[in-house]
């Protein structure tokens, strides 16, 4: 036989090893090529309606580019891992290392070919499948068809070709670090090589935790203070840092750590369960802790960009009641005279509400302040409230401010107009909102009618004309008249859609990347279950020989997955919480419901992938007894 049969005969003898690896690649190509289209596609880029679309698949590409790879290299270091014996086999009867390397790469190099034809065709109708999504998302009215893209070919194979040439390499130098006799041992190796708790191991567990924790606290407090805003360009990557290796210490030492104090704690006396789960979790925590640190981050990135297209959509409702409350909004009084006037002659029913303000200078402001109480905020916008009396204030129209902006209740605002007035902030009214025209998105101070008028002055006055027309089918109609005066005179429904197609890009790409996420993490943490317990097959076969059954194993088996899936999810989850919450204070109107949608949705389908993982890992325990 020549070299190449011994290959393609290898090939197909081990095709198996390789069926999560193929499914893996195939679905990378799929979705990257699907996004490159997009970005390439000449009916989209003539287009106008669909230019934020072009810039969302822009960056999902890139960011998808990176993922894809790192993604690839890691699924191959595990199954090549897997065939470790078999290459010291190979080295036993002659063939050399370069050999080896060669037989892999003609192999692999076959994969990318027939992965990558495939993922090709299935991306063509992927592409549009992803664009009429996008398209819905984004309410866009205008059709959009696309086909192949040659230049989406080109970076496609690109990428195959940068991720295939990073495996060659990988796998050589995997090759060159392992003996023939590390390479029979190295399935079987054993990393828990103490059973005593260590002091570095208690030092690194507790240093894992306060890394973590001190992370939450500076996320939390990244933009509540002024002096945290100046800095606010650090301390993102400082989080960072702090949770990643604060997760990786924590995997590393702080669960060892526990087990190692359960299993003292039983004095010896371990159950079916232990060994199946607890002791297996032992026997490789050095590779566990990298990996599950890996799958922890993949998922807090996936949760954390959901939950910043979750929360960036529930605050669209807000803004289209602060910009027009109304169907229509005018700030200019001629413009609405003129636009009353059409509507008037075009015998359009509406109903008419007017909004004034006044925007006095600030003298002093003791209720709002810029985090350490040093730096005021000026509220300087008020209006009329006939309810209140004397100097009696409320403090509306603060949904959308940022939590860098403290508010101090029974604190003094002193403006300037006509007269100067000094006023008493006494209630806060947070549900209550202004138009953009005479807000500026700010809050509002209400007083009475009395302090009103005496700082009222000719030059201070705000003023927003509402109209709702009585009769939607009218909208259009209305829509031009008003078009015809000046073209700021949109209606809310026009608005909403424009909001709506700058909001559904951003759904659209991160919805893309959280499902590359998602099947990224969840390939790697099963291909991890399978090879794990592919690894046991021995061990189950012992334990079927000394009376247990495969339903006793199974239930060690549950723990371990609950582990292996559990645990990175839970970090992952926290990680992602406390920066979507601090994204949630930048936007200004907090609301968790969003987060925890996200939340539960992605734990959902994540656990489909640890069920897949169960019933394979049983499958191979019930054959290997």
């Amino acid at each position: 036989m020549t070299f190449n049969q011994i290959t393609l005969k290898n090939l197909r003898q081990n095709i198996k090893h390789y069926g999560m690896f193929l499914f893996s690649l195939l679905l990378s190509i799929v979705i990257y090529y699907s996004f490159t289209t997009l970005k390439y596609s000449h009916s989209i880029n003539n287009s106008n309606s669909a230019e934020f679309l072009k810039k969302g698949a822009s960056i999902g590409s890139t960011t998808l580019f990176i993922i894809i790879i790192v993604f690839l290299m890691y699924a191959n270091h595990l199954f090549v891992k897997r065939r470790t014996k078999e290459f010291a086999l190979f080295q036993l009867i002659g063939l050399s290392r370069g050999n080896i390397l060669r037989m892999l790469s003609l192999e692999q190099f076959m994969i990318f070919i027939v992965t990558g034809i495939v993922g090709v065709i299935i991306g063509i109708f992927g592409s549009q499948l992803a664009l009429n999504i996008a398209v819905k998302l984004m309410k866009l009215k205008t059709h959009i068809a696309i086909g192949f893209e040659p230049k989406a070919l080109g970076i496609t194979v690109i990428m195959l070709a940068i991720s295939f040439l990073l495996i060659l390499i990988q796998n050589a130098l995997f090759l060159k670090r392992r003996s023939i006799l590390t390479m029979m041992k190295d399935s079987t190796k054993t990393e828990a090589t103490k059973a005593r708790i260590t002091i570095p191991e208690v030092i690194g567990g507790i240093l894992g935790i306060a890394m973590i924790a001190f992370g939450y606290y500076m996320a939390m407090g990244m933009f509540t203070t002024f002096k945290a805003l100046t800095m606010a360009m650090a301390t993102p990557f400082i989080v960072i840092f702090l949770t990643v290796v604060g997760a990786y210490l924590f995997f590393r030492s702080s669960v060892s750590l526990i087990f190692k104090t359960v299993k003292k704690a039983k004095n010896g006396r371990v159950s079916i369960t232990d060994v199946v789960s607890t002791s297996s979790i032992m026997h490789r925590m050095k590779k566990n802790a990298m990996s599950l640190t890996i799958i922890a981050v993949i998922s807090a990135i996936t949760v954390t960009i959901l939950c910043f297209a979750a929360i960036t959509q529930s605050q669209t409702n807000y803004t289209m009641e602060t910009m027009t409350p109304q169907d229509f909004n005018i700030s200019e009084s001629n413009h609405a005279e003129k636009f009353e006037d059409k509507l008037h002659k075009a015998h359009i029913p509406f109903e008419k509400k007017v909004t004034e303000t006044i925007n006095p200078k600030n003298v002093k402001d003791e209720v709002m302040t810029m985090g350490d109480d040093t730096h005021s905020a000026n509220t300087s916008t008020l209006a009329a409230n006939s309810k209140l009396k004397g100097n009696e204030a409320k403090l509306t129209n603060t949904k959308s401010m940022p939590s860098i902006v403290q508010i101090h209740n029974n604190k003094e605002i002193t403006v300037k107009g006509k007269e100067k007035k000094t006023v008493k902030v006494t209630q806060i009214d947070k549900d209550k909102v202004y138009p953009l025209n005479v807000s500026y998105d700010a809050p509002v101070v209400e007083v009475s009618p009395e302090i009103y008028n005496a700082v009222k002055t000719n030059d201070n006055i705000l003023h927003d004309y509402g109209y709702n027309l009585k009769h939607h089918s009218d909208m259009k109609k209305a829509e031009k008249l008003g078009m015809k005066i000046d073209s700021s005179i949109i209606s809310k429904e026009t608005m909403k859609k424009q909001l709506d197609a700058s909001n559904g890009v951003f759904i659209f790409v991160t919805s893309f990347l959280g499902l590359a996420f998602l099947i990224a993490a969840g390939c790697i943490i099963y291909i991890k279950q399978v090879d794990e317990t592919e690894d046991e097959s021995d061990n189950f076969k012992i334990l079927r020989r000394i009376g247990f059954t495969s339903s006793d194993m199974a239930k060690g088996l549950v723990l371990k997955i609950l582990f292996n899936f559990g645990l990175p999810l839970i970090v992952a989850l926290l990680h992602a919480f406390f920066a979507a919450n601090a994204f949630m204070h930048i936007m200004g109107n907090v609301t968790l419901k969003p987060v925890f949608t996200v939340m539960i949705i992605y734990t959902l389908v994540y656990f489909i992938f640890a069920i897949i993982a169960f019933v394979h890992s049983n499958r191979v325990i019930k054959k290997s007894i």
